[in-house]
């Protein structure tokens, strides 16, 4: 299984900057699970999720424009028949805005440490890099968020369990909407296929 390298990903939406401070209360939901069967020329296959639920949290910097959630689910798939497949999982997001090229970078985190008594003043900075994946959002659109994905063997039900995946958006002024996503890619000799399922919507 592969994993996005990133522990939280962050969606900055260009939006106004305004609306009220949030709760600082939890709100943890529980989704419906989805399960959907395909016939297909060398068999069939099925894909589905369940488990799911989504913890909206208080965001850390307590504005009204920023949402944080951590979110966990199970995604499942079978292949019936002499094909091989990939299964991929993850959310689409919505804040009424475009999603634009993304950027990597990190975020310093510096220390600074001054000496003691006795020692000359030479203060040490020291860098912790904490990776940021950032994914600009402006007016218009709804972004695929890519969690994992797992390669899937024929006759076995493979799975993938995500835990408290955190997801982080920005400057948004009204409410974000998320819809976690299970897609199943199947190969065979005689032909690909390909099924998926769709969790609830809810919004942030």
């Amino acid at each position: 299984m592969r994993l996005n390298p990133f522990g939280a990903v962050l969606l900055s939406v260009g939006a106004a900057l305004c609306g009220g401070l949030p709760s600082a209360r939890a709100d943890i939901i529980t989704l419906a699970a989805h399960e959907q069967t395909y016939e297909s020329l060398f068999g069939s296959f099925t894909v589905g999720s369940r488990g799911e639920l989504v913890n909206r949290i208080a965001p850390l910097n307590q504005m009204g424009t920023t949402r944080e959630a951590l979110v966990s689910t199970i995604a499942y798939s079978r292949i019936n028949g002499t094909a091989g497949g990939q299964m991929k999982v993850g959310y689409h997001v919505g804040c009424a805005v475009n999603i634009g090229a993304g950027t990597l970078g990190f975020n310093p985190n510096p220390a600074v440490t001054l000496p003691g008594a006795g020692t000359p003043p030479v203060p040490s900075v020291t860098f912790n890099p904490n990776f940021i994946a950032t994914i600009n959002l402006n007016p218009g659109e709804v972004k695929e968020l890519a969690v994992a994905d797992k390669d899937v063997a024929p006759n076995i039900t493979a799975s993938i369990v995500i835990r408290d995946f955190h997801i982080v958006v920005n400057q948004c002024t009204g409410p974000v909407t998320i819809r976690q996503y299970t897609y199943l890619y199947a190969k065979s000799a005689e032909v690909d296929d390909s099924g998926a399922v769709f969790g609830d919507p809810t919004w942030l």
